[in-house]
């Protein structure tokens, strides 16, 4: 990062937002050798944990960039259940519950990694403090983004301190904007979101309390959905396993924020009696169904809630933001590094926005589930009536396969690049895409599927820094390969295994994996014309 003169810097990326998925970024580029300025507005402390799962495919990302381990110890313990009830409240009656077993006793098969339910408050510093240790990205908090400007050949971009109110210009050649729901770059774009922006009004309060009694009368659960004659009103998540937890209101008046006392007072409605506890914080939040029109306007890329909300119902917000960040990093890094071609970073939007609105659409699924519920009474009384209703909840439940929004596997793992212009697609069958189920597959625009090598890796440890080429042949000239993608600049590793298994899982003797671990390219030959699959694949 050169400065110019004062007050003005120049820097290859400018990151605006310092979220989860910002931080993403940010490790991403500078991992790949990319300085990057972050400014972010906050002073960089997490007050009130809106995120309370990492996701399968972002545990895998944290594998690469080596802060699983910190994720993990900074998860709900793993003989913790990852149960989730359906109550009146949580001393009262149960409608229904889904027993999911704790980690410990469910190792994921289709992954070296697995689900940690892993609060934001957590999550994000252990982001930041990661970051900082590459060397790569400079952070400046408690600045804002006045102002910018785009031209052919970067971005211009005015930030100001909100301490001293000083000023500072920032020519980037790109800018990667994570700046949230209410994006100022989508909205200086004139980017329309696209979808329903008002699905329901809710109030969250984030609190204290060691009430084990009361809040976990049916048994240790991460998840608990509180429901009246009327539907579903309230849900309570345990943040740690412990102390720590998030209670949401959904019936509050749109706009309407409420105190700290009268969250409350809905709170001990929710547990069904008086017990001890604090809020901490309350935020109020609007649950969205949509979509930004596009994801790039071009040196300028956006991520995560800047260009898609969605219901939480699945846990899918921050996870699909961090895919973003490293589909958008890598790209970026490859055009700053010389071995990007000129279509490549455009693929972007190409690729990820149709990922988005399948998400977007499961997560609010999931949420109208709800809706199906049979109304009616008091079903908090011990009466017949009371029971008959509680009852056809609870078979509805169970009817309607709530506990999709679970046991979702194909959601995290089975997305694919299927129309990409830079993946070259083969003659096999289409997997139908299940979000329930994966069916692990190396067909062109899918994740490279897991597998434990010999020596105790994954397949996926092989990925990530440039191209890999997995080679199943024992007899072929890889010189000519190997020149091929210097001439280009590309980094290609050529990785050969011998393992009859993984062969027959990955279905060809040759499979060209993407910086982002997304098959590119597969074969059972190799010819002299292979530049031009690598002229392809990296956008030129």
């Amino acid at each position: 990062m050169n400065l110019i003169r004062k007050n003005e810097i120049r820097v290859p990326v400018l990151i605006v937002g310092g979220g989860p998925v910002g931080l993403a970024c940010a490790i991403e580029l500078s991992w790949r050798g990319v300085e990057c300025l972050l400014v972010e507005q906050r002073d960089g402390s997490i007050n009130h944990p809106k995120m309370n799962q990492v996701g399968v495919r972002t545990a895998e990302f944290c594998r690469r960039w080596g802060v699983s381990e910190l994720v993990k110890k900074n998860s709900i313990p793993e003989d913790f259940p990852r149960s989730v009830h359906f109550l009146t409240a949580t001393s009262g009656h149960q409608l229904a519950h889904y027993d999911f077993p704790a980690r410990i006793d469910e190792p994921c098969l289709n992954s070296p990694e697995a689900i940690q339910r892993c609060s934001q408050i957590y999550f994000d510093p252990i982001l930041r403090d990661h970051a900082k240790t590459l060397g790569g990205p400079k952070f400046s908090y408690s600045h804002n983004l006045k102002n910018f400007e785009q031209d052919d050949t970067g971005v211009t971009a005015e930030i100001v301190s909100l301490d001293t109110d000083s000023s500072t210009t920032v020519r980037a050649d790109y800018m990667i904007a994570c700046d949230g729901a209410d994006s100022g770059v989508r909205d200086a774009l004139g980017i329309k979101l696209e979808g329903d922006s008002s699905m329901n009004y809710n109030i969250n309060a984030y609190f204290r309390s060691t009430d084990h009694e009361f809040l976990f009368k049916h048994g240790p659960a991460v998840m608990q959905w509180i429901i009246d004659g009327e539907g579903v009103w309230a849900d309570i998540v345990s943040v740690n396993g412990n102390d720590l937890w998030r209670f949401s209101f959904m019936r509050a008046e749109r706009g309407h924020i409420l105190s700290k006392e009268e969250m409350g007072q809905y709170l001990r409605k929710a547990v069904g009696c008086d017990f001890e506890f604090e809020i901490i914080s309350v935020l109020p939040w609007e649950r969205r169904r949509v979509v930004a029109e596009c994801f790039q306007d071009r040196r300028i890329l956006l991520c995560g809630d800047a260009v898609h909300q969605m219901s939480p119902t699945g846990g899918f917000g921050m996870n699909t933001g961090i895919q973003e960040a490293v589909d958008a990093s890598w790209k970026v890094a490859a055009v700053l590094q010389g071995w990007g071609g000129h279509k490549l970073v455009g693929t972007y939007d190409i690729e990820r926005r149709p990922v988005a609105w399948s998400i977007v659409n499961e997560a609010a699924r999931n949420y109208n589930q709800f809706a199906k519920l049979p109304k009616g009474g008091d079903i908090t009384l011990d009466k017949k009536d009371s029971e008959d209703l509680r009852k056809s909840i609870g078979d509805t439940i169970y009817a309607e396969k709530f506990d999709r929004e679970y046991d979702m596997e194909g959601v995290p793992l089975g997305y694919r690049y299927n129309k990409s212009p830079i993946i070259l697609s083969d003659d096999s069958f289409e997997i139908p895409f299940e979000v329930m189920n994966y069916t692990p597959t190396a067909r062109p625009g899918h994740r490279a599927p897991h597998a434990w090598l010999s020596d105790g890796r994954s397949t996926l440890d092989l990925f990530g820094q440039g191209f890999t080429l997995l080679n199943f042949s024992q007899n072929i000239d890889f010189n000519f390969i190997q020149e091929s993608a210097r001439t280009r600049k590309i980094p290609l590793r050529i990785e050969t295994l011998d393992n009859t298994k993984i062969h027959e899982l990955y279905e060809r003797k040759f499979i060209l994996v993407r910086p982002d671990g997304h098959v590119a390219w597969r074969g059972d030959e190799i010819s002299q014309d292979f530049g031009e699959i690598l002229d392809v694949i990296r956008g030129a």
